[in-house]
């Protein structure tokens, strides 16, 4: 679905990012999924059909979630590989205590990038547990319920290639507005499932924030930008609906100290460790990001007997990134006509299904600095007036 158009008679560099939460094979249980037959959740079955679904949006960037360390190397990687894609991969944390057979079945977080578009720099690995036992000290609640959750996520910092420009790659260009060579940083995440760790889930956020932040901060000075300046996208399963606590705190760049989803730790001093600001009545961040998609375009992106909704998110800086435009909505009437009351399906490999954006990437010579953060109330959104009309 295009949402803004670009002038064609300039150069512009362009991408497609996907995110998709692939439901390993550890978690495809006939007792969770009782309404697919098991012929249809059996991995051998769906990894074809995944494979087959990721190939088709032929995205530029892949995030991937659950995706298990076997099935990374022997599947994922040579597919993606043969395709033009390089990648990487982290496991949760618990496979550091395994053995190497029991490992290679644990599920973790992987980026995808066309190699003729763009290089790695550097990765960075994101371990909430090991952030949870560094600021927890004496914090009950830290230990006791966030540092036992090993969820991960996964940072890629990427430098943009010549062929971001597609076929404008030949039009002439000042050298200002050139964005060959510079970073473009990827952040994958799996937060916490379990709805009653809501306050856990907010943690892990604010954690992948502020490590985040550390990443961007190597970046500003290798590059000689401003943090502001640097294009950044979070793509994840972040297990929180639009109304949550987790969503306002990305989306508006502070949560209340007092927000409810915090639960305990309202009254925890161990989490002023990980605000970016003195703000008395709010927990900030320096990052400012916008969402690509709402339940106004996209009404769900996991759909099963129980839950039906919007919980995986692409999240970039709209001051360095321009929204061109996102992955329409799935087809309900399908759904409707065959009476489909969930996912996985045997045309529908995963319980969520991807989700994906466009972007145009504004050299940081014709970037507008955003405005001051309003706590509350206002979202904020980017124009881009030299690209965008």
């Amino acid at each position: 679905m295009p949402l803004r158009q670009v002038d064609r008679d300039r150069p512009i560099a362009t991408f497609t990012v996907l995110c998709y939460n692939v439901l390993c094979d550890k978690y495809a249980t006939t007792n969770l999924y009782t309404y697919c037959p098991t012929w249809a959740l059996n991995w051998e079955y769906r990894k074809n059909a995944i494979i087959k679904e990721i190939r088709h949006y032929e995205a530029d960037i892949i995030t991937l979630q659950e995706v298990e360390t076997e099935q990374f190397r022997t599947l994922f990687q040579p597919e993606l590989e043969s395709l033009g894609y390089a990648g990487i991969f982290s496991p949760k944390s618990r496979a550091k205590t395994m053995s190497e057979e029991e490992r290679k079945y644990v599920d973790g977080c992987a980026i995808f990038w066309k190699y003729e578009k763009f290089e790695i720099e550097k990765e960075h690995l994101i371990e909430f547990t090991q952030i949870a036992i560094e600021k927890a000290k004496t914090s009950e609640h830290m230990l006791n319920r966030v540092m036992p959750k090993d969820n991960i996520a996964l940072c890629a910092v990427l430098k943009l290639k010549e062929a971001v420009y597609g076929n404008a790659a030949m039009m002439p260009m000042s050298p200002t507005e050139n964005v060959v060579g510079n970073p473009l940083v990827v952040c994958t995440a799996h937060v916490h499932w379990d709805p009653e760790f809501c306050d856990v889930k907010l943690i892990q956020s604010m954690m992948l924030v502020q490590e985040l932040g550390k990443a961007l901060d190597e970046v500003s000075e290798k590059w000689r930008i401003t943090k502001q300046q640097i294009p950044v996208l979070i793509c994840g399963d972040l297990n929180s609906l639009p109304d949550s606590g987790v969503f306002e705190y990305l989306a508006k760049g502070a949560i209340a100290k007092n927000h409810p989803d915090l639960k305990g730790f309202r009254e925890d001093t161990c989490i002023q460790k990980l605000t970016a600001g003195d703000d008395p009545l709010n927990y900030t961040h320096a990052l400012r990001l916008e969402s690509a998609c709402d339940t106004t375009i996209l009404p769900f992106t996991n759909y099963t007997l129980d839950f039906k909704g919007m919980i995986d998110y692409i999240f970039s800086t709209p001051q360095a990134l321009y929204r061109l435009g996102v992955l329409g909505p799935f087809d309900m009437t399908w759904t409707q006509q065959n009476k489909i009351i969930g996912f996985p399906h045997p045309h529908v490999p995963s319980d969520h299904i991807p989700i994906m954006a466009q972007y145009a990437i504004i050299p940081t010579s014709v970037q507008r600095p955003q405005q001051p953060i309003h706590h509350f109330g206002n979202s904020h959104s980017s124009s881009f007036g030299p690209v965008g009309r």
